[in-house]
């Protein structure tokens, strides 16, 4: 670390708007997905095995002490 250092660093987003609803395309992507069943299914199964595997690694974390 360098003593009387003053960093600033900033960053901007651009967001670009395809419609006339002044929603990103992003948005509106996934507007269109969530009606999709099969995008819906395959979403819940991808967190629940995000959120198995968390309580896997942190199993001893999770064991009541007594």
């Amino acid at each position: 670390m360098i003593s009387g250092a003053n960093v600033r660093a900033s960053s901007s987003v651009v967001i670009e708007y395809d419609d006339d609803s002044g929603l990103p395309p992003r948005i509106l992507e996934l507007r269109k997905k969530i009606h999709n069943e099969d995008y819906l299914n395959s979403a819940v199964m991808r967190i629940a095995q995000v959120i198995s595997g968390r309580l896997v690694e942190n199993s001893d974390e999770l064991k009541l002490h007594r």
